[in-house]
């Protein structure tokens, strides 16, 4: 546990999710070819896989480490249908019906979630608690005005609050109003995917853990995957890795640009002090380039607390002493908690900062989350899972082909002048306290 700025090698180091994890059981490779192999086991690998053995295809998922040990159950479990680049910048970019198409299939792939957790029984907790917009300086508060506007234009709901009546939503005095989005939840993500696990199972999807996928080569209209356990001939493949792209998909590597986000769990506290801090147990996310985002645990004891703490590599125990001032900042009455679990994990981002889907050379692909994976990055799946059904739907994020830059091969080094800069137009936007 962590207390008052000290450290402890007590503090767990994975994720606070992970006590309901479904590690699974490994089974071996199979001798034969598979119908679709599957590279990844997060949400959208694990929903394409879902569709696909539901239809009757063999579905074979290989993962590098064990089931979900990425983004899938690293994640704030935070649901909603937006993205990082707005809806004018989207009609500047590519006309208003492509845009509107872009910005509604976004929105309504938390309707997928929901529906595919109802359908599948899962318990993870999903309530569609809505998420608080928290203005980091009054320029960000008007930003949020004009966007709250965009938005009812195109039928979301948004509500703005003014800084007196921010106790309302979130009883902070570091912010400066900000705006309440309705349509959007929380979830526990390890307990969503291991729901999506025993699902993929009763479908009769096989599963292969620790399988790193090392080379990929198609011949005579079939693909060959070389990998940590021997090879395994399959008749398609989907990618699934997303920030934890590596081995032998260098092409897709390229693609994506990981990089770390680094959240804490705070030991139990009384529930009734924690709702006191955010009244309508909303998702929270402040407006800063290195953003703040926080919420209660589903079981409401913790508060669980995240950001980009760091855009280069640090141990999670000087994360979580990073995040715990960071934390107090928030919510000064928070000081005095102990941290019982401190994480990192890694986001994909993309050079345009949209999620893509599509193929190449055959390989079906959806990677680059861009931070608002839970809902979208579902969806995306069962999109691909369609495509090689070949039931006709298509999705507006199909259209554009997923790019790289020159010299660019996986490695972000950029990253870290990016994030400075980035804290340098935060301490710019911030007025004086004095």
């Amino acid at each position: 546990m962590l207390i008052d700025g000290g450290t402890s090698s007590a503090i767990s180091q994975s994720p606070y999710w992970w006590d309901a994890r479904d590690r699974g059981q490994d089974q071996p490779l199979p001798s034969g070819a598979v119908d679709v192999a599957v590279i990844g086991s997060g949400y959208t690998g694990l929903c394409a896989a879902l569709r696909l053995a539901r239809a009757g295809v063999q579905v074979l998922v290989v993962e590098a480490g064990e089931l979900g040990e990425g983004g899938s159950t690293r994640n704030g479990g935070m649901v909603s249908g937006t993205l990082k680049v707005s809806h004018p910048q989207l009609v500047k970019t590519y006309g208003k019906e492509r845009a509107d198409r872009i910005f509604f299939e976004a929105q309504n792939s938390v309707l997928f979630l929901e529906k595919l957790i109802s359908e599948n029984a899962i318990d993870c907790g999903y309530r569609r608690y809505g998420m608080y917009f928290a203005a980091y300086a009054p320029k960000h508060y008007d930003d949020l005005a004009r966007e709250a506007e965009q938005l009812d234009a195109l039928g979301v709901e948004t509500r703005m609050v003014a800084k007196a009546d921010q106790r309302r939503e979130l009883n902070s005095d570091l912010y400066f109003g900000g705006r309440v989005t309705t349509f959007a939840g929380g979830l526990h993500p390890a307990r969503y995917h291991a729901g999506l696990v025993r699902a993929c199972r009763e479908a009769g999807v096989r599963f292969v853990t620790r399988c790193r996928v090392e080379a990929m080569k198609k011949e005579a209209g079939q693909f060959t995957l070389t990998t940590a356990k021997g090879t395994v001939r399959a008749g398609r493949v989907v990618v699934a890795t997303n920030a934890y792209t590596d081995g032998g998909l260098s092409w897709f590597k390229r693609r994506v640009i990981p990089i770390g986000s680094y959240i804490i769990a705070t030991e139990e506290l009384d529930p009734g002090r924690l709702r006191a801090l955010i009244p309508g147990e909303r998702m929270i996310q402040d407006t800063k380039r290195n953003l703040y985002y926080y919420r209660l645990s589903p079981d409401g004891r913790r508060m669980i607390f995240g950001g980009r703490t760091s855009f280069r590599p640090i141990s999670v125990l000087e994360s979580a002493r990073r995040l715990r001032l960071s934390m107090a900042e928030v919510f000064p009455s928070l000081a005095d908690v102990g941290v019982t679990h401190s994480w990192t994990g890694n986001v994909a981002f993309t050079f345009d900062s949209l999620p893509h889907l599509g193929s190449h050379e055959g390989v079906h692909y959806a990677l680059g989350c861009c931070g608002q994976g839970v809902a979208l990055m579902s969806h995306f799946g069962n999109c691909l899972a369609g495509d090689i059904l070949g039931t006709g739907e298509e999705s507006a994020f199909a259209f554009n082909p997923i790019k790289t830059v020159p010299g660019y091969t996986g490695n972000p080094w950029f990253i870290p002048v990016i994030g400075e800069y980035y804290r340098f137009l935060d301490w710019l936007d911030r007025p004086s306290r004095s």
